[in-house]
């Protein structure tokens, strides 16, 4: 009897150590929700009453998520005489219909201005693919206005698991970026900065376990740099795997604190944050794009921020070369330019800041989180005199 038990835990416990070894990956429940895919919908097209579809009520509409790869999403109700709609259907088969879809509740709240407001979530819908159960944290917004409506969505998904890197292992997670559930888009140049990039990303945790620090984020076919080495990442079937590249690379070195930067390289495209000690890059010639910059070291406690679109539209470019370190400056020093225009004899001004590299400045705000103050002008004749002032206001 007792040999019977033994080898009966034996077997339960080499069935548990096979789903979670090393190598394995599994969808997350509750993605963080900075593992996002962003979705928006503004043009639809009359979906009406489709039994065949899966659609409902007579004013249903559809519409295609950009951002998404073969997204659709159907605005509609629970009941086919409901005035308001209450339910959004979201479609991931490409095949363009809602029937057994997973949906997402409406919640109307008053608005203002004839328009209606509703927000969606937060909340866990599941959706079938390939035999499998995929968990998708679903939340947005949605309004109308007459005719016109739109539709903002933001998907959480994930799959964690433990990579090797070498002779180490670490925990990682797959970030699903254009919400198609593959997992495995690859990103190649051309590339076309954003804010955030819709493609899938791999995170890996070298510090303390809880993805808070120490976490290095890079895009899906692009090089890691981990423990001095620089790896390739490979996803399929529900697996990860790294391998050690070839790759010649120097190092940047960045003036703040702490910050976080895309840099747009002819070969690579690197999504990188860190502090005063440089960051290794590989070789290559790149440009900044959406970057922000710190005046403090603790992400705990607050500080003043300069964010910047970066240098990739007109600005100035850099080059690493192999076993180089390059000073990249972002933010301070500033340039401020002011343009006037004359129209109808209504004089209108704008300030434009500009960086080190010729990027655009986003936003600044101050160590209690709040934008500076409007700066004022003031006109000066040939002598030297005032004789118009000015103060500028944020718009």
């Amino acid at each position: 009897m007792n040999k019977i038990t033994i080898s009966g835990l034996l077997v339960m416990l080499c069935v548990s150590f096979a789903l979670g070894a090393t190598g394995d990956l599994t969808f997350m429940k509750q993605p963080p929700s900075t593992y996002t895919s962003r979705l928006y919908v503004s043009r639809f097209t009359q979906g009406g009453t489709d039994k065949a579809r899966g659609l409902v009520n007579k004013h249903s509409v559809v519409g295609i998520a950009q951002g998404a790869i073969g997204v659709r999403v159907a605005i509609d109700s629970t009941t086919p005489g409901a005035t308001e709609p209450n339910v959004v259907r979201l479609d991931f088969s490409g095949k363009n219909t809602f029937k057994g879809a997973p949906t997402a509740e409406i919640k109307i709240r008053p608005g203002r201005n004839n328009v209606t407001m509703g927000t969606i979530g937060p909340l866990v819908v599941v959706v079938k693919r390939d035999g499998r159960s995929i968990p998708v944290t679903v939340r947005g917004s949605y309004w109308k206005q007459a005719a016109r409506r739109g539709l903002s969505l933001i998907l959480n998904l994930a799959m964690e698991g433990e990579c090797k890197f070498g002779e180490k292992t670490y925990p990682v997670r797959v970030v699903d970026g254009n919400a198609n559930l593959k997992f495995s888009d690859v990103l190649k140049p051309p590339y076309r900065p954003r804010s955030r990039m819709p493609v899938d990303c791999v995170v890996v945790d070298t510090g303390d376990g809880k993805f808070s620090s120490g976490a290095i984020t890079s895009y899906v076919g692009q090089p890691i740099f981990v423990d001095g080495e620089w790896y390739g990442i490979d996803i399929s079937d529900m697996k990860i795997k790294a391998a050690v590249l070839k790759t010649a690379g120097g190092t940047i070195k960045i003036n703040a604190p702490r910050w976080r930067c895309t840099m747009v390289g002819k070969k690579y495209y690197l999504s990188l944050t860190g502090g005063a000690d440089p960051v290794a890059v590989p070789a290559d010639e790149y440009r900044t794009a959406y970057y922000t910059v710190y005046t403090g070291s603790d992400p705990r406690k607050r500080c003043a921020t300069i964010s910047g679109y970066g240098s990739f539209s007109g600005g100035k470019a850099f080059t690493v070369a192999p076993g180089q370190e390059v000073d990249v400056t972002l933010g301070a020093p500033i340039e401020a330019k002011v343009f006037a225009s004359n129209r109808g004899g209504k004089v209108n001004m704008n300030l434009v800041m500009t960086d080190s590299l010729g990027g655009r400045v986003r936003s600044i705000t101050t160590s209690a989180g709040r934008r500076p103050p409007a700066p004022s002008i003031e006109v000066v004749d040939k002598t030297g005199k005032i004789v118009y002032t000015a103060k500028l206001k944020y718009g």
